[in-house]
């Protein structure tokens, strides 16, 4: 298995679901030996003496754009560097299937798959996703180069298969759909951290701090909750390049006071944080899964998720809203609040419909896709 992060150092979803597929898949299967790749994006030595292994397809076309560079020199050798260092730390290993996850370990994937073993590209988002859809083109290039080349090919939702296929031309007979999970015992059992309770009601929000993640609408609708309630308090967890953008916003809006950014956070601190919230909200603009909203619902509480979210696809016991629409969001919370059934209910069903998301059941599912390619 190649992976660009590893909990507990990762950046998003796909550090997590590489850790549980591997923490999952080494409990469930003692005899089952995985080789992992984890970057140190640092190098030195003769670039170009590398470039001779690699296949003749990994060449640094992708990075020119009519004759000239859209990538600096120094991020290039970073990219290539882990590749080919990867490749070759695996080449004289024993391995039956090459599992590369997201485009930044394709090229190594690419390398080991020449020696006869199957590739299987699992794409966890793509650059559309990660740039609001403003991506850029050697990324997608790359993308779509693991995608063809690829034996195989995983999605972590519908969602990201049609963006595979309508935006990248990927054969839809070759991508396979499979949904991330969630570590069940982790969110339901006990915790040493304790979390003050800022408010009598308290909206969750956790991720990166981008435009992908929806918080600037969440702050709309916010202040149109505290304009009819003032004792709900919003508690966005997570650090990113928008943070001071949001903390102004928020300023401007006049609803500081209801506000909390709390940054980056310990996983005791997130676990107490789902604990002592009344709401979870995940307005994302762009959100190939969203293991977030697992994690909220396998802690007993209600959900409120953006429609283009591809966890929608599996959690039907939730309110659904488009990101833009602020007045329908504020308007679910305040339901929410008011109707105490209704958060009962959302918060009981939604925490049994998590079950059958377990990594278990995920590895499973895997565990077929590694014999069908094997079998190939």
């Amino acid at each position: 298995m190649l992976s660009s992060e590893l909990w507990p150092v990762f950046s998003g979803g796909l550090g997590v679901a590489v850790y549980e597929l591997i923490k999952n898949m080494e409990k469930n299967h003692s005899n089952v030996n995985f080789k992992v790749g984890i970057p140190i994006l640092k190098w030195s030595g003769d670039l170009k003496a590398e470039i001779i292994e690699a296949p003749a397809e990994l060449n640094y076309s992708v990075y020119f754009h009519k004759g000239e560079p859209i990538l600096d020199w120094e991020s290039i050798k970073q990219i290539y560097g882990f590749n080919f260092s990867l490749a070759r730390s695996c080449e004289n290993k024993s391995f039956d299937i090459i599992h590369a996850n997201d485009w930044m370990t394709i090229p190594a994937g690419v390398i080991l798959q020449s020696k006869g073993k199957p590739l299987i590209f699992h794409i966890h988002s793509t650059e559309y996703d990660r740039t609001n859809n403003n991506p850029r083109e050697w990324v997608i290039e790359m993308e779509r180069f693991g995608a063809e080349k690829a034996d195989l090919v995983v999605a972590n939702s519908y969602r990201t298969k049609r963006q595979l296929v309508e935006f990248y031309g990927i054969n839809p007979n070759k991508i396979t759909v499979i949904y991330n999970g969630i570590d069940l015992e982790k969110f339901r059992g006990p915790i040493n951290k304790e979390l003050k309770k800022p408010g009598d009601k308290v909206v969750l929000f956790v991720g990166r701090l981008t435009i992908q993640k929806g918080v600037w609408h969440l702050l709309q609708a916010a202040k149109r909750v505290i304009s009819k309630d003032p004792h709900v308090k919003f508690v966005i967890v997570g650090s990113g390049p928008d943070m001071p953008y949001l903390i102004k916003t928020a300023i401007n809006l006049g609803i500081e006071k209801n506000m909390v950014f709390t940054g980056k956070v310990s996983d005791e601190e997130l676990l107490a944080a789902y604990r002592m919230c009344d709401l979870f909200v995940m307005p994302s603009v762009n959100e190939p899964f969203g293991i977030v909203a697992l994690e909220a619902l396998a802690s007993g509480k209600p959900v409120i998720l953006s429609r283009t979210s591809g966890v929608c696809e599996v959690v039907k016991h939730c309110f659904k809203v488009d990101y833009w629409d602020t007045d329908l969001l504020a308007s679910r919370i305040l339901e929410i609040f008011h109707y105490v059934e209704l958060k009962r209910a959302l918060g009981k069903n939604g925490f049994n419909e998590v079950n059958k998301l377990s990594w278990k059941n995920i590895v499973n599912e895997f565990e077929q896709v590694y014999r069908r390619v094997k079998r190939a």
